[in-house]
């Protein structure tokens, strides 16, 4: 008997069938993080090039970038009850096709700031709803022992685009011919299948392919059978379930019954429901999932995310060189995410978080004693910052805390909070209460892109201390608030609720 033959007939073999289609599913929806990460990566390429053709100044440039940010929070909040309404599958497809859109327009937008906000409204749009949905979708196609690191490929995937795209960045830029005048790299033509573009063109040119793939991959994944029996579909959400259970000891029937017991019969499933039917409040899940959602943007990794570039820059990089640097960090937050991948199914949530926690209020403090001792620069704008050209020692150890920093986010708080917002919530909430907490979440990414320039340009080093009051107030939310939901069934989430 052929190897293939005896997986087919062996009850190992036809397990292995059913959680082979559940990561498929997660691999496919955990392509929203790589679209997020590639389309971050070109942002870092898009700026000089911005400020050079617009002429705006760093405040408008900031506004430019964050604005994305801005509607993806309003794609967050709608995307999680419309996924309600229509399914989770097709807001993952209508993601896809926004991100094709947005791409290719931003593309040719010429001189218009206008015509980037325009586009990137779209592409927040994307973002929001794709990122929102990838885990809820995840969390209910996954088995309970596999679920958190397959939530987690989404952040894993963040961050391959983030490296391909800045390795794609870097070698444009290294094959771009040398600017004329004071003209930032970005801004070279390159010609390649007879389009001459320039390089931050050819970036976001880039991400419609990312686009492409997802919208392809999107129409071979099921639907999530919960939200099947949650709207009254129960045969297919039973099919979906024969696939997804093949081989395992769970009975689909039974199942079926504690899905069907857990969304409520004839119960609506808006945002009221988030009510605590006693004090007219929002349930306590509800609020922790909130506030996870600020505790993680608020440490203010997005400011790396959005601004490394300017970050190395202001250590005494050339625009390539902090491009390199960057590339360093997103190698870094590779290991970590794989790191926490093998992890966290093994150690569970709540240790996980609070090393993360700790580590992060560590390298903060670190990161902030260095700026604030670091010789200063005045800039030709009056803006005084921190200049470690002449001190090679303390440009490396500030590259270290800072990687040590996104270490300890990456591994951590970056996927583990949407492990959370993707399980915790009851299955008759889950919609609406990922739509609130996705929505928080973007909301303080856009405060945290918006004000990073500006709080940089007054004081990076303070800037940083701020975010390390934030990492250390995570510790203790977790010890008191967060719970442990390892290897939970989703159907058991109602013991979590208020």
């Amino acid at each position: 008997m052929s190897t293939a033959t005896a997986e087919r007939t062996s009850p190992g073999g036809t397990r292995q069938r059913g959680r082979r289609r559940s990561i498929f599913a997660a691999v496919v929806a955990s392509i929203s993080g790589l679209m997020f990460g590639w389309d971050a990566m070109a942002l870092n390429v898009v700026k000089n090039a911005l400020v050079h053709h617009t002429h705006a100044g760093n405040g408008l440039i900031g506004f430019a970038v964050a604005f994305g940010v801005l509607t993806a929070a309003f794609g967050a909040f709608i995307a999680g009850r419309l996924s309600d309404r229509i399914g989770r599958r097709i807001i993952m497809v209508i993601a896809a096709v926004l991100f094709m859109i947005s791409s290719v327009g931003t593309v040719f937008i010429g001189d218009s700031i206008g015509l980037f906000l325009f586009w990137r409204f779209f592409s927040g749009l994307a973002m929001g709803s794709a990122m929102t949905i990838a885990p809820a979708y995840i969390s209910e196609t996954a088995p309970a022992d596999l679920r958190g690191t397959l939530v987690s490929l989404r952040q894993f995937m963040l961050i391959i685009g983030l490296f391909v795209c800045g390795l794609l960045g870097d070698g444009l830029l290294a094959a771009a011919p040398a600017p004329t005048g004071d003209a930032p790299k970005s801004t070279s033509i390159l010609h390649f299948a007879g389009l001459g573009l320039e390089v931050w063109q050819w970036c976001f040119l880039s991400v419609a392919v990312g686009g492409l793939i997802y919208l392809v991959t999107s129409l071979f994944v099921p639907e999530s059978p919960r939200y099947l029996i949650l709207a009254g579909k129960v045969e297919q959400g039973r099919a979906v379930l024969e696939r997804m259970l093949e081989g395992s000891d769970d009975d689909v029937d039974d199942r079926v019954a504690e899905i069907q017991a857990s969304v409520g019969k004839d119960e609506k499933h808006g945002f009221r429901t988030l009510l605590n039917k006693r004090r007219s409040n929002l349930q306590k899940v509800v609020w922790i999932g909130i506030g996870l959602a600020l505790l993680q943007q608020f440490v203010g990794i997005n400011a790396v995310f959005y601004y490394s570039t300017t970050i190395f820059k202001t250590l005494g990089f050339g625009e390539q060189s902090a491009l390199q640097q960057t590339l360093i960090v997103t190698g870094v937050k590779v290991l970590a995410i794989i790191l926490g991948m093998i992890l966290i199914d093994r150690v569970g949530r709540r240790p996980l978080m609070l090393f993360g926690s700790i580590t992060m209020s560590v390298a903060l403090i670190a990161t902030a004693s260095i700026m604030l001792s670091a010789p200063k620069a005045t800039g030709a704008d009056g803006s005084v910052t921190p200049n470690l050209t002449g001190s090679p020692g303390l440009a490396a150890l500030a590259l270290v805390t800072m990687c040590l920093y996104v270490f300890a986010y990456a591994g951590t708080w970056g996927p583990i909070m949407w492990v959370l917002v993707g399980e915790m919530f009851p299955n008759r909430i889950r919609g609406a209460a990922t739509s609130v907490a996705g929505g928080a979440e973007w909301m303080a990414n856009f405060t945290v892109t918006l004000t990073f320039p500006v709080l940089a340009a007054w004081s990076i080093g303070t800037t940083y201390v701020m975010y390390a009051a934030v990492a250390l107030f995570s510790i203790f939310f977790v010890l008191k608030l967060v719970p442990e939901t390892k290897h939970m069934e989703l159907e058991d989430m109602d013991t979590l609720a208020d």
